[in-house]
């Protein structure tokens, strides 16, 4: 899906500035037009502000180097841009220390999605059966930013499919190995949810720690975790989820029954 480019603003009074050999070295986060209104605010740039940097005339360079933390909706073919960047005639930029080595988004059928840019999660880490992580992942044409009017933040229903995929990916590559059937789905029974603070798009990581699993019946295992979103060292959101992870047959075969109760109701009252 195209997007309208965001407006191309001068970024040079938005960035924090100091003189590194004897250039003027400024900081910059860099988001994906999507979320264009974050990028309104100091420190940040689009997408589109920084292509417009990279297209600039040399003889109306400002003297500055560029260095660049990316924010969400970035991907691996816009991070290309600046592949050959650090010398020339125009502006310098350069990418931040460790910024080249972003962690690759999970599978999408570890978190029960099929399209890959609703993946919300990237680096899953597992050290232990009861806690796993991730980094929070948002691509520019993720199905819950598409038509949604946020302001600066991300909306909450991000940060809630967050938490519901990385109980999934918990399950998926930590406990599904050792169950006998095939395929599993996930039934949520309770969800305590509380926000703490906005969710901004940059770096943030997701969070999960089982308290409880039931195990006694591999066709229908149950969990109770507890989750979060932390950005910067805050939690943007927590919660107390409850739900199973069961045979997908038997979820199926469920499903179907009372679709046709539902449809049997409906014509039955009307």
């Amino acid at each position: 899906m195209t997007i309208p480019a965001a407006p191309v603003r001068s970024p040079a009074g938005r960035a924090a500035g100091a003189v590194v050999r004897g250039r003027t070295q400024r900081h910059v986060v860099v988001v994906a037009d999507r979320f264009a209104q974050f990028g309104r605010v100091e420190h940040v740039l689009t997408m589109t502000e920084l292509r417009a940097l990279l297209s600039a005339d040399p003889a109306g360079a400002d003297g500055c180097e560029w260095v660049v933390r990316w924010g969400q909706g970035i991907e691996p073919e816009d991070r290309e841009l600046l592949d050959g960047r650090v010398d020339g005639d125009g502006p310098i930029v350069r990418v931040a220390d460790g910024e080249a080595l972003q962690p690759p988004p999970v599978a999408p059928a570890l978190v029960h999605k099929q399209r890959p840019e609703n993946v919300l999660l990237a680096g899953l880490r597992i050290p232990s059966e009861a806690y796993c992580a991730a980094e929070l992942r948002i691509h520019r044409d993720n199905e819950l930013t598409l038509d949604h009017y946020t302001g600066h933040h991300v909306q909450g229903m991000v940060i809630v499919e967050a938490m519901r995929q990385i109980c999934i990916a918990q399950f998926e590559a930590g406990y599904h190995p050792r169950l006998r059937h095939g395929g599993y789905a996930g039934v949520w029974k309770r969800l305590n949810l509380s926000f703490e603070g906005f969710l901004f798009p940059v770096r943030a990581t997701v969070e999960s720690e089982i308290t409880h699993a039931d195990l006694s019946r591999d066709d229908s295992v149950k969990f109770r975790a507890t989750t979060s979103v932390r950005q910067n060292g805050d939690v943007a959101a927590s919660a107390e989820i409850e739900y199973s992870m069961i045979k997908q047959s038997r979820i199926d075969a469920l499903e179907r029954r009372k679709a046709e109760e539902a449809a049997g109701r409906e014509l039955r009252e009307r």
